[in-house]
């Protein structure tokens, strides 16, 4: 059981200590982690409903509203309505927006390079194996 603890304190502290780093990159930006995702979320997919946002980031409708209310003052997405069904809201990239998370991904790139230079390519891959492994898991 001490070796489950040992992994369960790791995986926390790393989680922790890069949401803190990435939170000071983006900080500079005045960006949120939640609003960053939905940037590379849509930056992935090209557009996406609220809903599909909500389930994406595991919170309710009227919480992705309030994100997306202030990425929409950022002039970073756009909300579109389809002239089929104006229940339906698409929610989309703007140019600014796509500007804004690419510059976001390099930081986030830096970081992790900067990290895993203290890795073999053994290790590397190693870490790959398992961190997509514990994706797929859960």
């Amino acid at each position: 059981m001490q070796e489950m603890q040992r992994i369960a304190k790791s995986i926390d502290q790393i989680h922790r200590k890069m949401r803190a780093k990435l939170s000071n990159e983006l900080s500079q930006g005045e960006i949120s982690i939640p609003q960053y995702h939905i940037l590379d979320y849509l930056n992935d997919k090209g557009r996406a409903t609220m809903h599909e946002l909500a389930d994406y980031l595991f919170v309710t409708p009227p919480a992705v509203t309030g994100l997306i209310d202030k990425l929409v003052k950022m002039d970073l997405v756009q909300r579109k309505f389809p002239s089929s069904d104006r229940r339906i809201i698409n929610i989309f990239l703007t140019t600014k927006g796509e500007t804004v998370i690419l510059k976001v991904k390099n930081q986030s790139g830096e970081l992790f390079m900067a990290i895993l230079k203290g890795f073999s390519p053994k290790e590397k891959k190693s870490f790959l194996e398992v961190t997509e492994k514990m994706e797929k898991l859960l």
